[in-house]
């Protein structure tokens, strides 16, 4: 986001983001197999939530993804995996964990406008009608 912006359009910005995130998600999970199985294996299907969160950062081991799910129920679930670069496999899930009573929902925070967990739960309303 480009410093110039007004906190309006951060806001924007931020969740075109995520919404942009879960729509990929939602339209090519087999890109996310990785994900498929970490979220099945902990009880979610990826029918469940949107992705509203991802980061990678490569290692030597592969690619350290990090990020947030949320889910129908409005549980954030924040998670941390390591996956293999060469052809995507699941190395290690670091982090699973439910999240939710540290991610702010407020809809006016002095500064940034809307909190993250505000314009998350925006999205998912917008997606899955949540």
């Amino acid at each position: 986001m480009s410093p110039g912006q007004s906190v309006q359009q951060q806001n924007a910005a931020a969740k075109a983001e995520m919404r942009l995130l879960a729509m990929l998600f939602n339209s090519r999970p087999s890109a996310y197999a990785w994900l498929v199985s970490v979220l099945e294996a902990h009880g979610h299907g990826i029918k469940s939530g949107v992705l509203v969160s991802l980061h990678e950062i490569p290692e030597q081991e592969g690619s350290l993804f990090s990020g947030m799910w949320l889910t129908m129920a409005h549980e954030f679930w924040e998670f941390s995996v390591m996956v293999s670069r060469s052809d995507g496999a699941l190395l290690e899930v670091e982090q699973f964990e439910n999240v939710t009573p540290t991610v702010p929902l407020n809809a006016h925070v002095r500064g940034p406008g809307q909190s993250f967990g505000h314009l998350a739960h925006q999205v998912l309303n917008e997606i899955h009608g949540g």
